[in-house]
C-alpha cells in the first residue's frame, strides 16, 4: 500500500490523497466479491488495459508476466470522488503502466481503451423476454409474483459486462441496494487467463451440455470459435431474503442455466468448440 498527498492529480479534484495498492486476487473478483461495489455500476475498459472504475475507486489487471501464483491487480483510490469516469480510468491506467514499467513485466499504454459505462444512472424495468438486454432471457417465473424487476448494467455484448437485477419491493434499503442477482460475462483475454488461474478450476460440463472450464457451480469459461467466454451468476441479498420469505423461489443455480443459454447467443458463442 502506498499513499501520496498530491495536488490536482485529477482535473478539478484539488488537493487530496492518492492511495495505490497492489494485491493478488482471483481473476473474477470484481464480479463475485461483495466487498467491492456492484459491478453493474462500473465503467469497464478492455483491450490494451483491463480494468474498471467506480465513483471513487478503480482497478486494473497487470500483464500476465507480472503474476506469480495468482493474478496481480492495482487498486487506485483518489480519496474523494473523481471528476468523471474518464479521468479516473486514465489515472488507474497510468498507475498500472508505471507499476508494470518499474517491475519490467509488461508494456501498458498511458490511456485506457474504449470505456464501457452502465446504460443508465439508475436501474430500469426489465423487458420481458429480454432481461439484461439478452434475447430470450427471462426471470419472471423465478421471482415473487406481482413484483416488478429492475435491471442495471452495461450494454451487451461487451468484452467486460455485468447486469444486476433488483426487486422493486419492501426490502430494507441496504438489502434492496444489493439487488437480487448479478450476472457477468467477459471476452477479455487477460481476465479470462486470470479466471483460469482460480483455485479448483477444472474441466467440467456447462449447463445444457458441452465442456467448460468450471471455476465454481455458476462460474465457467466456455470455449467458443471466436474466443473464450466467461459467464457467472451470483445471488445477492434480495435473493437470500426472498428465499426466507417465500416458498417456490428456486435454488440460485437455476438462474444460471437460462442465463448461459441466452448469453451464449448474445455474445456469439453459439459455435462453441466443445
Amino acid at each position: 500500500m502506498c499513499t501520496v498527498e498530491r495536488s490536482s492529480f485529477l482535473p478539478g479534484s484539488g488537493k487530496g490523497m492518492l492511495s495505490v495498492r497492489l494485491w493478488e486476487e482471483d481473476g473474477d473478483f470484481p464480479f463475485v466479491n461483495s466487498a467491492w461495489p456492484d459491478p453493474s455500476g462500473a465503467t469497464f475498459f478492455s483491450g490494451p488495459v483491463t480494468g474498471a472504475v467506480y465513483e471513487s475507486v478503480g482497478w486494473a489487471l497487470l500483464p500476465e508476466r507480472c503474476w506469480t501464483t495468482k493474478p496481480v491487480f492495482v487498486k487506485v483510490s483518489p480519496g474523494k470522488s473523481a471528476s468523471g469516469a474518464g479521468a479516473l480510468a486514465a489515472l488507474t491506467t497510468d498507475v498500472a503502466r508505471a507499476v508494470a514499467d518499474e517491475a519490467a513485466c509488461g508494456d501498458l499504454p498511458g490511456e485506457p481503451g474504449t470505456l464501457l459505462p452502465p446504460r443508465s444512472d439508475a436501474a430500469c424495468p426489465v423487458s420481458e423476454g429480454r432481461a439484461c438486454g439478452l434475447d430470450g432471457f427471462s426471470v419472471r417465473d423465478h421471482v415473487p409474483a406481482d413484483t416488478e424487476v429492475l435491471e442495471s448494467g452495461q450494454s451487451a455484448p461487451a468484452d467486460l459486462w455485468s447486469c444486476t437485477l433488483f426487486l422493486d419491493n419492501d426490502s430494507r434499503d441496504t438489502v434492496r441496494a444489493e439487488g437480487f442477482m448479478t450476472y457477468a460475462a467477459s471476452r477479455d483475454p487477460l481476465l479470462i487467463a486470470a479466471v483460469r488461474r482460480s483455485p479448483g478450476a477444472s474441466e467440467g460440463d456447462a449447463p445444457g451440455g458441452g465442456k467448460a472450464d468450471v471455476v465454481a457451480r455458476t462460474r465457467i469459461v466456455l470455449p467458443c470459435a471466436q474466443g473464450a467466454l466467461y459467464l457467472a451468476a451470483e445471488p445477492r441479498a434480495q435473493y437470500l431474503e426472498a428465499r426466507k420469505r417465500k416458498s417456490g423461489i428456486p435454488a440460485w443455480e437455476t438462474y444460471f442455466g437460462s442465463f448461459v443459454k441466452a448469453a451464449t447467443k448474445t455474445f456469439d458463442c453459439g459455435t462453441a468448440t466443445h
